[in-house]
């Protein structure tokens, strides 16, 4: 990831709505801590306001704030549920655009968290280590996973072994995928306590009989086609909920060697309108074009009044070449950092899938989907929260696949896991602000006054007339 061109952070950048809030403009690098005392112009705009020209905005709000201790600080009381310009000038000059995002409170409590609840290893038909896929996970910004390894739910437990008493900053999620023999319908499970897979293997004969007795469950008008089918999806997505977990529908348009769809569209439609599955995977394991089909699916769905939660998954099974990992994935909006808030949150429909088409990160588009509200959010959370949090978490994963393998210390992980934690929590306004220290002003002005008394240069060029601003 290259560097921003950013030489200032505002802090917070979400504040909850309609509540005077302290903000502070802080320097990220030395070179660039305020003078003291030196008078800036900060104007505020909001984005979502009604205005007749969108080129000359009046809405925003004008006053001026005088640089102390290093940074600019002001109380400001953001409007609404939005997003919203802050401008720093000096002398009438842009020092740097900046963006705020207020919400109600209701989600202003939630912790938002990058995650992926359909994976695979090496346990499975994976290419690599399940310790190590964390370690991948946590290095591409992700707060959470679900290792969802084909009829196993014990690998899992491998990762939870391997970082016992460590803390990571990441959160597994248990999971497993099914399919319940000898049906085609695969069946992400995710947060239970229990293996439903291990039902039909260990005691196939119990299993049958269960099912026989579900049979007897199916709808009268559902075709016959898909009665035995339907009855299995039935048993499992039961059994799911039993184990504490929740039932995904996943990539309804996947083509096995690219043949045939392993579910057709009206039974397809049929399992979505049953009620019984908690979740709809509209972005996941699919190529482009049955992606878009998906989505489709997905608004057919919504305008005949079934409003199902989603869910972006990569289905990954080779993290080194894959083109879905990490560019397909869920925002989740949980109440806390736990793998059971990450499930209630994506049970009660507080979730938004995102599908980010392209290698090229500079030209990358990101498309959210969900409802209106949290795709707004999300999407600022796209450009300004989570490339930072990625930045940040890069080297954490790289230390948990190094303390993986007897390479690092824990400590190492844990240290990446703090200062990704005190960013996030500086972000959301629940830690004080960044600010330069004693030490740090008084390292700046000893070499500001070296640079203000030597030659005023501009490349090979020599001025008689400064030509400086800070």
């Amino acid at each position: 990831m290259l560097p921003k061109k950013e030489l200032y952070e505002i802090y917070p950048s979400v504040v909850q709505a309609d509540k005077k809030t302290l903000m502070t403009i802080a320097p990220l690098e030395r070179a660039f801590i305020f003078v003291e005392g030196a008078e800036y112009s900060v104007s505020v705009a909001d984005l979502n306001y009604d205005e007749e020209s969108y080129y000359t905005p009046t809405s925003k709000n004008t006053f001026s704030a005088v640089a102390h201790n290093g940074v600019i600080e002001f109380e400001y009381s953001f409007c609404d549920e939005q997003e919203h310009l802050v401008i720093l000038e000096k002398n009438g000059v842009v020092v740097e655009n900046f963006y705020v995002y207020s919400l109600f409170e209701d989600l202003y409590v939630t912790r938002p968290m990058k995650g992926d609840f359909h994976s695979h290893s090496f346990r499975s038909d994976g290419q690599r280590d399940p310790t190590a896929i964390a370690g991948y996970y946590r290095e591409q910004g992700y707060d959470c996973f679900a290792l969802t390894d084909h009829n196993r739910f014990y690998s899992g437990g491998e990762i939870d072994e391997a970082y016992e008493g460590v803390n990571t900053g990441f959160i597994r999620v248990s999971g497993e995928e099914l399919h319940t023999p000898p049906s085609v319908i695969h069946i992400v499970h995710i947060g239970g306590n229990t293996s439903v897979c291990e039902k039909y293997f260990k005691y196939p004969e119990e299993y049958n009989a269960e099912i026989e007795e579900y049979m007897k469950k199916v709808p009268a008008d559902l075709p016959e086609k898909y009665a035995a089918r339907y009855a299995r999806a039935m048993w499992a997505t039961d059994k799911i909920h039993e184990a504490g977990g929740i039932a995904i529908f996943p990539h309804p348009y996947w083509r096995p060697k690219n043949l045939v769809y392993n579910v057709c569209d009206e039974f397809a439609m049929i399992l979505l309108k049953s009620g019984m599955f908690d979740a709809y995977e509209v972005v996941g394991g699919m190529k482009q074009p049955d992606l878009n089909r998906s989505v489709a699916l997905w608004n057919e769905l919504r305008a005949e009044g079934y409003d199902i939660p989603v869910v972006g998954s990569s289905d990954v099974h080779a993290i080194h070449d894959s083109k879905l990992f990490p560019f397909n994935y869920t925002i989740v909006f949980a109440k806390e950092k736990s793998a059971e808030a990450v499930v209630e949150a994506i049970k009660n429909g507080m979730s938004v899938a995102v599908e980010a088409n392209g290698n090229d990160e500079l030209t990358r588009q990101k498309r959210a989907y969900g409802k209106l509200r949290y795709v707004s959010y999300a999407q600022y959370l796209l450009k300004y929260f989570f490339p930072k949090l990625e930045r940040l978490c890069e080297g954490g994963g790289v230390a948990m696949r190094a303390y993986a393998i007897g390479d690092a210390p824990r400590e190492l992980v844990e240290l990446h896991a703090e200062l990704a934690e005190r960013f996030r929590l500086r972000f959301f306004g629940q830690l004080e602000a960044l600010r330069p220290n004693a030490d740090m002003i008084a390292f700046e002005n000893k070499w500001r006054e070296v640079q203000m008394n030597g030659p005023l240069t501009k490349g090979s060029n020599i001025y008689s007339t400064p030509n400086r601003q800070i």
